[in-house]
């Protein structure tokens, strides 16, 4: 498998695109720039079976409808982010000046806990809350997509509408107690494993610090 990571919007939001050995492709929070992700993804002959989002706030969504117009496909979030998608109160849009009120037009698909098929691709999705109330961590294969509760040597924030610190505090518990390296992919900045963050990370280290 591989992972394509792209950085884009005003906030530089991680898109991720990942190719299977199909050549097929999920698309990660596609925050911005859907012309060039969708570009990117025709320049590599792949077949986008989804858009999957870690969750909803405005600089993951923003190439969401540009990516189902271009290639016709579902968008899969947790469905208690489903009005995030077109109310900008609850993606935080509205909360920062000099960002456009974002409303979608996508139709979401609910990503369920666990066991979820999507296309050709087997994505197990953990609900992660604290960020948002529907943020969700994905597993595909050996690595796991964070969207903004895990960065390296960091977390997410939790005073955005619907964050939670003590459900982010459950959260980290969860990270801690998982025993695989996995390659963690965030939201924001660059990649890391999961034992370098419980190893090295002061909030998975520290519960004085949240």
């Amino acid at each position: 498998m591989e992972v394509i990571c792209k950085p884009v919007g005003p906030v530089q939001a991680n898109c991720y695109i990942v190719l299977n050995d199909e050549n097929h492709a999920l698309v990660i929070d596609p925050g911005d720039e859907g012309k060039m992700i969708a570009d990117l993804i025709k320049g590599l002959g792949a077949k986008v079976d989804a858009v999957v989002l870690t969750h909803a706030h405005f600089d993951h969504i923003g190439a969401v409808d540009d990516l189902v117009k271009e290639f016709g496909v579902d968008v899969y979030v947790n469905e208690q982010e489903f009005d995030f998608l077109c109310k900008p109160e609850k993606n935080s849009s509205a909360c920062f000046m000099g960002i456009p009120h974002m409303a979608l037009n996508a139709k979401p698909a609910a990503l369920k806990e666990g066991a979820n098929k999507i296309g050709t691709f087997d994505v197990t999705a953990y609900y992660a809350p604290g960020h948002s109330i529907g943020s969700t961590i994905l597993e595909i294969g050996d690595d796991l997509f964070t969207g903004d509760v895990l960065f390296a040597s960091s977390i997410g924030r939790t005073d955005l509408p619907s964050g939670d610190a003590a459900q982010m505090k459950q959260t980290l518990n969860f990270l801690k107690s998982l025993k695989k390296d996995y390659t963690v992919y965030p939201g924001h900045g660059p990649s890391t494993t999961l034992f370098y963050e419980q190893s090295h990370n002061p909030y998975l280290l520290y519960d004085n610090l949240f």
